[in-house]
């Protein structure tokens, strides 16, 4: 009899070492990659595998039992589904148990980031809205691969602030100065050809005073203004090359970028006529000599420089070119973000609990 008391013990005792072990195996696939923000909730598993090894170690010492006598020489077995009924219940609460001793040791999961420079680079977009850039020898036509293009190239920037300026006759601040690209690419959307009360004529020394407004103050190690038109300055209070002579006081440097094809454009006019609306091609001369050497000659007094855009593949490659020549070189700090992960472990543990419950009082159901 002693001697099966002693062969019980050490059975249970290994059984409760592979338990154990089997429950440390699971920590280490919930905490993979992780950290404990509280560790010493840990030493609680030390009560529970005390506690689970106590009552496993009674239970089968003392069996809870009804005694009745069997004839000589037969012995009573507990059958599989039996030994379910006793171990299972507790074995899913003592798991549960378990988890839940993870969970309020707070895993932790690391994330690397890179901070962006303190200063970076400030870039003003500043688009031509006005009629002609309905033009068709784009395609679509001029503002939707001017749209396109720019929206493309916010999306190669990663730590430089963006804003949108858009002018016609008169020039207005689309979207301020932001690192929210996904806004600035919204507000790039919304450009549109009758966006401004004032269609008539192109601003373009307001569009660089308005954009050079907004960049002025700004404590960014770089300036800039990507200024995109199809025509000349025909309109407005400020002289282009003066609006560019200011900027460059301010160290905002300008790129210039002629959207045009080079010859005769054709756009489509709605008319309005005594049989109701009627959709006329207006044909659009080409940008004259004189409004290029404008561009080129604000370009120059800023330090920086012009582009011809005859084609979509060609505006893209000038984007391109002005997002190398304005990157944004530095060596960003490494920073750990940890964020808490101890839902996995708290869910498992409130499930295994559910389960133990149904199990105990539904599927194995005890008869005193």
């Amino acid at each position: 009899m002693q001697k099966d008391k002693f062969l019980s013990i050490a059975y249970n005792l290994l059984t409760a070492i592979a338990a154990a072990v089997a429950l440390l195996l699971l920590a280490l696939i919930f905490l993979s990659g992780s950290r404990l923000a509280d560790p010493g909730f840990l030493f609680l598993l030390i009560v529970l595998f005390c506690a689970a090894f106590g009552a496993v170690l009674i239970r089968k010492i003392f069996p809870p039992s009804v005694k009745y006598p069997l004839g000589p020489g037969v012995k009573f077995e507990d059958s599989t589904l039996v030994k379910l009924a006793k171990w299972l219940p507790m074995g899913l609460c003592v798991t549960a148990l378990f988890l839940s001793v993870l969970a309020l040791s707070r895993p932790q999961k690391d994330g690397k980031h890179i901070l962006p420079p303190a200063k970076g680079v400030d870039i003003m977009l500043t688009i031509d809205a006005s009629g002609s850039m309905a033009a068709l020898d784009f395609k679509p036509n001029r503002m939707s691969a001017a749209k396109q293009t720019a929206a493309e190239f916010v999306d190669k920037r990663a730590t430089d602030r963006i804003g949108v300026v858009v002018f016609a006759g008169a020039a207005m601040l689309q979207c301020p100065l932001t690192l929210d690209y996904f806004a600035v690419k919204e507000y790039i959307n919304l450009i549109s050809t009758d966006m401004l009360s004032d269609q008539l004529g192109t601003a373009i020394g307001d569009a660089i005073a308005v954009s050079a407004r907004h960049l002025k103050d700004s404590a960014a190690k770089s300036k800039t203004i990507i200024l995109l038109t199809d025509g000349e300055n025909n309109t407005g209070m400020v002289d282009p090359i003066a609006a560019a002579k200011a900027a460059a006081a301010h160290g905002i440097k300008i790129y210039t970028v002629s959207i045009a094809s080079g010859g005769e454009a054709e756009m489509k006019v709605n008319e309005i006529s005594i049989f109701g609306p009627v959709s006329t091609v207006a044909k659009l001369p080409p940008p004259s000599p004189e409004s290029e050497a404008v561009l080129m000659q604000i370009a120059k007094e800023t330090g920086g420089d012009f582009f011809r855009a005859k084609n979509n593949a060609e505006l893209q490659n000038i984007y391109a070119r002005i997002n190398e020549l304005e990157k944004t070189e530095f060596e960003g700090a490494l920073r750990l973000n940890y964020t808490d992960n101890y839902k996995p472990a708290l869910t498992a543990a409130i499930l295994l609990l559910m389960a133990a419950f149904i199990a105990d009082k539904f599927i194995f159901i005890k008869i005193p």
